[in-house]
């Protein structure tokens, strides 16, 4: 926990924090709206989880917010709850989605996000961007459609235009109208807000009947949260949607730690980070909030307002507290039309127009899974497209990586450097061939590169030497292939030598008695001169071709 304070930042971080809560308190409301419950559960979550949350990050700005994509995950995990049990399970939610969380930064698995692939996230999250869009449409306009899924509610109001409430749809507009604006002013960090206020005082001051009301449904409360307990009958329902908003979160966060640097220039520790956001969801489950995670946005406003150290998001939540003692009431107020058009507004920008381009030019496999990804979130409720985006970024890596192999021949000049072409397809009588493998040789690549090595068809006596300089361990699989192969070279007279070989992989070839198939004075163990054992196997090879008839 980090505790340190230092005096000469009190009033940067104090107005980075105010800046903040300015734009967190309008998000808190769009947040529970889009999850589906009482906004007085998003500033639950301000006053409590994120600034306790905060002492435990490893980065030093990480604002721990409510995000758009967590929001609509966790409505989907809570669908089958409503009435005084929808709280409740709000709460267990949370608390899973900490503990999850916390579990995976204590057992330091932070390097986990490595294997989602930006394809993945680009597809993922504009695919969370367009349903966030589609889904505010409802409340702009004040028709509400009978189908569930969102795209299909975007169209359904396309063929009921004149059942749209005109009043709602020129608030909503209006509300949009009144953020762009803002946006080109100085007053940018606090469009959202100014908008909300403008908007929802328009429908009071006009009399705007027909314009629905945040206190129409929900009753805000001005109180501090008091604790409460999750309901372990809930948390068999809840488990999966805990795991796939904890995954989100996770990722969302450690984005931020690959992107901005702490004060001391170093790159926070990505699993600190998830130990952090993992109690700023203990901490808000326990005290009735919904859950968060490492926000982008409010990482950039807080740094871009000044903020020199984690206090400022300390100072966030105590603001955010102070406003809910004086003015929670006041919020009831709020125009839903209005709080639709700042989500919507979100939603465009959240699109990555660069980043698709980009992936568009990589290849055409990224491209094909980065759309993959956006149509299984279009499709699907976003707590499952999560995991079968993780999937899907699970068979992508083993895909590519089992094709990203390459087997080139190292032939001995007489300076004694190697000159480097291509493996040939087949070996030929009394050879000495070097060969150097590229790639990842974990199971599926090891079977490609088994398939790459040159066929010994009837050549007699031939000798292959596999260079494995820069490798400190091999899969099972690759062993099977070094045996297999092996077994082919002795039964033409040859033999299998191996050059650059760790001590670390040295001990596996023991403990998996391949030395009985390729003895261990036709291991070549790699020394700090680059290229040295090869040559001293080609010298070995060679020295073995003339003494054995």
């Amino acid at each position: 926990m980090k505790l340190s304070f230092d005096p000469k930042n009190l009033a940067a971080d104090l107005g980075a924090g105010a800046t903040m809560a300015i734009v967190a308190i309008p998000d808190a409301v769009a947040s529970a709206l889009l999850a589906g419950v009482n906004p007085t559960f998003g500033f639950n979550a301000l006053m409590i989880g994120v600034p306790v949350g905060s002492f435990f990050t490893s980065s030093e700005f990480m604002n721990i917010g409510l995000t758009a994509a967590m929001m609509m995950a966790a409505a989907g995990g809570l669908a089958e709850f409503s009435g005084d049990a929808l709280p409740t399970a709000l709460l267990t939610l949370t608390i899973l989605i900490g503990a999850f969380q916390l579990l995976l930064g204590l057992l330091k698995l932070g390097t986990f996000t490595r294997f989602i692939s930006n394809a993945v996230m680009i597809g993922f999250l504009t695919g969370v961007a367009t349903v966030l869009i589609f889904g505010q449409l409802g409340d702009l306009t004040g028709y509400q459609s009978a189908y569930s899924n969102k795209i299909a509610q975007g169209v359904d109001l396309l063929f009921n235009l004149p059942s749209v409430d005109w009043a709602s749809t020129l608030v909503g507009i209006g509300t949009i109208l009144v953020i762009l604006l803002f946006n080109r002013t100085p007053l940018k960090n606090y469009s959202l807000a100014i908008a909300v206020v403008i908007s929802s005082a328009a429908v009071l001051l006009l009399n705007l009947d027909s314009v629905a009301l945040v206190g129409d449904t929900n009753e805000i409360s001005g109180a501090i949260p008091l604790p409460a307990l999750p309901d372990i009958s809930m948390m068999g329902k809840l488990l999966v949607p805990a795991v796939s908003i904890g995954i989100l979160g996770l990722i969302q966060g450690a984005g931020i730690s690959q992107t901005y640097p702490n004060p001391d220039g170093n790159y926070p520790d990505p699993s600190q980070d998830f130990t952090g956001q993992g109690i700023a969801n203990l901490v808000s489950g326990f005290f009735r909030g919904l859950p968060v995670g490492g926000s982008l946005g409010g990482t950039a406003v807080i740094i871009g307002a000044g903020a020199k150290s984690r206090w400022a998001n300390v100072f966030m939540g105590l603001l955010v507290g102070v406003f809910v003692l004086l003015f929670a009431k006041q919020v009831e107020n709020i125009a839903i039309p209005a709080v639709a058009a700042v989500l919507i507004v979100a939603g465009f920008g959240t699109f990555r127009l660069e980043a698709m381009k980009d992936i568009r030019d990589v290849s055409r496999s990224a491209m094909l899974v980065g759309l993959l990804t956006f149509l299984v979130t279009l499709i699907l409720p976003i707590q499952q497209a999560i995991l079968i985006g993780v999937l899907i970024s699970i068979l992508d890596y083993v895909y590519t990586s089992s094709r990203d192999v390459e087997l080139l021949t190292l032939d001995l000049a007489e300076d004694g450097s190697f000159v480097v072409k291509p493996a040939p397809k087949k070996l030929t009588d009394n050879s000495v061939t070097a060969l150097y493998a590229l790639g990842n040789f974990f199971f599926a690549g090891a079977r490609t590169l088994e398939e790459m090595l040159p066929e010994v068809g009837t050549a007699r006596r031939p000798v292959v030497i596999l260079r494995l300089r820069g490798r400190n361990t091999i899969g099972s699989t690759f062993v099977v292939v070094l045996e297999r192969y092996a077994r082919k070279l002795r039964a033409n007279g040859g033999k299998l030598m191996l050059s650059g070989v760790s001590e670390r992989i040295y001990q596996q070839l023991l403990d998996t008695e391949t030395d009985e198939i390729i003895p261990e004075r036709d291991m070549f163990a790699a020394t700090d001169k680059l290229g040295e054992s090869t040559r001293v196997a080609i010298a070995a090879a060679r020295q073995w071709m003339e003494q054995s008839p």
